[in-house]
């Protein structure tokens, strides 16, 4: 309420008080509307502030607020004090051991065997070479002596599944997606065991992996682990769920004042969450769940890296300007219709040092091969369909000397245009 309406409303208890004629009977009228009427009158004001900034802050939405930031580096530098980046898998920071009779049982059951993992510093189009021309690839373990050993390699899987999660996750709580920039991700590559020889003993352990790759030796990194923002937590409910009007939710809170209030949050439940808002150092939760809990919570780390921090590989993140235009934009509910706009709007990813996006074409399907692919994979229009879509191409300049990652930052950008036009399929060239 504004302030001029309670100035106005104490003003007239005034005139009332002064227009009493018996000292008595206006010292109680007095004390009445101090203690009571007008406690409950500021009340209420404060709760009416607080409803109405909780509106405008609704309206004027930090979409980078949940920012996911992502990196890489070796095993042996992988700091588990960071407070920014944090492994994809915990796994990852443990040196994997086989038995040679675990790896033979599985190769005669799946037909491979899963050996480990390593990243591919190319090029994507390079990458796509890579996998296709495998078959003069050729390792060697040593299990007590050394053997040869076949080998092939799979994309990995299990990073880009996580990515997929984290956007189940932000769909359930209620925040705009926006597509997550790792490029690391998509350059992991699975080795696997296909053959091993017959005099290898089962009773020995692999202590040592080679391999091969032939002209792709150059790009292939072993013990890399790749990492991002995001950390799983398991928190108690404080205190117990209050039961909601409708009679069928309740409300759960979760203290976050050990991790600060400045990060984002996101909760898992498989029961269904109706509704998760952050009120200072706590987590509010609207769910059907019943009775209190540990609750699956998802860290979003914010703020900067750490003055002595380290990273091998650049961090990359997918925050975008977020000035007034953007938000008077989305406020106003308007869609991006001119080049101009579509410029600002991929500028505003400040990947300049990278790629510096020169224009754009509508052309038929077909007629123009793209160099990017859509990170953003596991969204797909269903209403639409791809069949009668025309191609919408994003025309970038090479600036960096980092060749290798330039069309999957593109890749980056045409996934997030794409969400601007569903009514095209969006990609990207180097020009």
């Amino acid at each position: 309420m504004p302030v001029g309406h309670t100035e106005e409303m104490k003003e007239r208890i005034r005139r009332e008080i002064h227009s009493i004629a018996d000292l008595k009977e206006r010292a109680a009228f007095k004390e009445l509307m101090e203690e009571v009427f007008l406690a409950l009158y500021e009340t209420n004001e404060t709760m009416y502030r607080q409803l109405e900034e909780r509106v405008m802050n609704d309206l004027a939405y930090d979409i980078n607020r949940y920012q996911i930031r992502t990196g890489l580096v070796e095993r042996s530098l992988a700091d588990r004090s960071d407070r920014l980046l944090y492994p994809v898998f915990e796994d990852d920071l443990k040196t994997p051991e086989y038995k040679v009779k675990q790896l033979r049982e599985e190769i005669a059951r799946e037909g491979k065997a899963y050996l480990v993992t390593v990243f591919v510093c190319c090029d994507s189009l390079v990458l796509d070479d890579f996998y296709r021309n495998q078959d003069t690839f050729s390792g060697r373990i040593r299990a007590g002596a050394e053997y040869p050993v076949s080998i092939c390699a799979e994309r990995n899987r299990r990073y880009l599944s996580e990515v997929e999660h984290l956007y189940h996750l932000f769909i359930k709580n209620g925040v705009p997606w926006k597509t997550v920039n790792a490029p690391y991700f998509y350059k992991m590559a699975d080795i696997y065991l296909t053959k091993l020889p017959d005099e290898v003993p089962d009773g020995e352990a692999v202590t040592k992996f080679g391999a091969d790759f032939g002209e792709y030796n150059s790009f292939v990194r072993y013990e890399m682990v790749p990492l991002w923002n995001i950390r799983r937590l398991k928190l108690d409910s404080v205190g117990f769920p209050v039961a909601c009007g409708d009679y069928e939710n309740y409300e759960h809170t979760i203290s976050v004042r050990e991790y600060g209030k400045g990060h984002a949050y996101l909760v898992e439940e498989k029961s269904g969450i109706r509704h998760v808002r952050q009120s200072g150092d706590k987590l509010l939760i609207t769910g059907a769940v019943s009775s209190a809990k540990k609750w699956d919570v998802y860290l979003i780390y914010g703020g900067a890296a750490g003055r002595i921090a380290r990273y091998t590989y650049p961090m990359m993140e997918n925050f975008r300007n977020d000035g007034f235009a953007e938000r008077f934009e989305r406020r106003m509910g308007q869609s991006v219709k001119t080049k101009g706009e579509l410029r600002r709007f991929i500028l505003g990813f400040g990947l300049e040092e990278y790629i510096e996006y020169q224009d754009c074409a509508v052309r038929e399907q077909e007629t123009e091969e793209i160099e990017t692919y859509p990170m953003n994979f596991f969204l797909q229009d269903e209403v639409r369909g791809t069949g009668d879509r025309k191609l919408l191409v994003l025309y970038f300049r090479p600036q960096s000397p980092d060749t290798w990652l330039l069309r999957d930052l593109a890749s980056f950008v045409a996934s997030e245009v794409q969400t601007l036009y569903p009514e095209y399929r969006c990609g990207g060239k180097l020009v």
